[in-house]
């Protein structure tokens, strides 16, 4: 997965909401927010802006990160359409 980006020194990067970043992929909000809290991911530590209380995390991070998850996966192969001889 990729590095976490690192807070300090360097300039203001774009940050979205886990269901913004749901929208993004095209997937659910509950399985953004399962792999975001799922400590084996290696995500980041979230930012939160002044004043509010939902976690944002950096957009250039995640889109790397989702690229590497989705290159990653693999579709199973049927063989129950598998004829034996």
């Amino acid at each position: 997965m990729p590095e976490p980006p690192k807070g300090q020194g360097q300039e203001e990067r774009p940050t979205m909401t886990i269901p913004k970043l749901a929208e993004r992929a095209g997937r659910s909000r509950s399985l953004i927010h399962r792999l975001a809290s799922t400590p084996s991911e290696g995500w980041p530590a979230p930012v939160y802006r002044p004043g509010s209380t939902r976690p944002e995390y950096d957009v250039a991070w995640f889109d790397t990160y989702w690229a590497q998850r989705q290159a990653g996966i693999r579709q199973g192969k049927r063989t129950d359409l598998t004829q034996d001889e």
